[in-house]
């Protein structure tokens, strides 16, 4: 069977560039895949791309037209770009549907995208802790979700009742995700960064309002493994209904898109902000161990944009169909331990900075 053909975009992403380090790793993926990558510039392009034997391609995710095609060409595309970015998955979900269903010796096509689990959130900004959860195998509470949610736009392209036997489509939900990256490119994480960065910005521990809600976690390599799993069952899908499944059934996708991937009991942010009172503790930044909240008519003084969002609503998830039917095991659980190193890492670069 002819290697299938991948189309990349977000490579030099965080999860992008640690997903495709650990893939390109396996012995196999060399006779299965061929890859292509879209990227910004010809100095990541020479820097991140080629050096991977991937063929780099160069754009925005602006450039539709250029999406499209290359969608068109490929047998599977894995989005790990901008969860937000509507035009270019349309472009992608175009591309995927012209070519011709059954062209010589390929399959359906697929494509794996990357949402996240904001698509859940509350606007509880750290006052109150939620006893929703949301579950990947629950579709019905899963409809639930308004279009105005974060990243639901997106999400409901994907989803689209049309696309079933056309393009077998997944979305992937990521939590809070934590830990350093090893693929070429981003190597850290958004929410628990930028809460250490604002707390050391002021050198005292900081919070929004409360810290009292929740989120799911995973870290970076788990999470990796699992869209590789995902990357590796859905290529085993039947093209035709009288085949037989591997599992005995299909693989949910399409209306039954979202897989959720968590780790662990779920945390407070203002667990977090505890923990990073004590090591500023510890190291001489702040002697006071305390936190300090701040409310809705002052984030703006304190925190960047969307920072209310990013680390003050509620967003619980179960990874149900990763666990049960992918047989995904997360192994990292460490997360204190990456707050403590994170805190270290940032302050080494600020200390750096101020001696110059």
């Amino acid at each position: 069977m002819a290697a299938l053909r991948v189309f990349v975009l977000g490579a030099t992403g965080y999860i992008g560039s640690t997903f495709l380090d650990l893939l390109l790793k396996k012995e196999s993926t060399a006779r299965q895949y061929t890859f292509r990558a879209l990227v910004r510039s010809q100095e990541k392009a020479d820097k991140d791309i080629r050096p991977q034997g991937i063929e780099p391609v160069l754009g925005s995710l602006n450039d539709v037209a250029l999406i499209e095609e290359e969608a068109a060409n490929a047998d599977i595309v894995l989005n790990f770009a901008d969860a937000d970015h509507l035009t270019s998955v349309q472009a992608i979900l175009r591309g995927l549907s012209r070519r011709p269903r059954w062209e010589e010796g390929r399959r359906r096509p697929i494509l794996i995208h990357t949402s996240g689990t904001g698509v859940l959130l509350d606007g509880a900004d750290g006052q109150f802790a939620s006893n929703t959860v949301y579950y990947d195998n629950d579709v019905a509470q899963l409809n639930t979700l308004e279009i105005s949610q974060p990243h639901r736009v997106v999400d409901i392209e994907i989803i689209n009742p049309a696309l079933v036997g056309v393009v077998d489509t997944y979305i992937v939900a990521p939590p809070t995700i934590w830990g350093f990256g090893t693929g070429r490119g981003n190597t850290n994480s958004i929410q628990i960064p930028l809460q250490i960065a604002t707390s050391l910005k002021y050198g005292q521990a900081m919070q929004i309002g409360k810290g009292r809600n929740l989120w799911s976690k995973v870290h970076v390599i788990d999470l990796a493994h699992f869209y590789i799993s995902l990357l590796e069952r859905a290529t085993q899908e039947p093209q035709d209904p009288d085949e037989v499944y591997p599992l005995g059934y299909p693989l949910p996708k399409n209306e039954d898109a979202y897989y959720f991937v968590q780790e662990g009991d779920d945390f407070a942010y203002g667990d977090v902000a505890k923990e990073i009172a004590k090591v500023f503790q510890r190291i001489g930044i702040n002697d006071s161990g305390e936190v300090n909240g701040t409310e809705p008519e002052e984030e703006s003084a304190y925190w960047p944009e969307a920072s209310n969002v990013l680390l003050g609503g509620n967003s619980r998830s179960r990874a149900v169909k990763a666990k049960e039917i992918l047989g995904w095991e997360p192994k990292y659980t460490d997360f204190v331990g990456y707050i403590n190193e994170e805190i270290h890492r940032q302050k080494d670069l600020l200390d750096g900075k101020n001696s110059q």
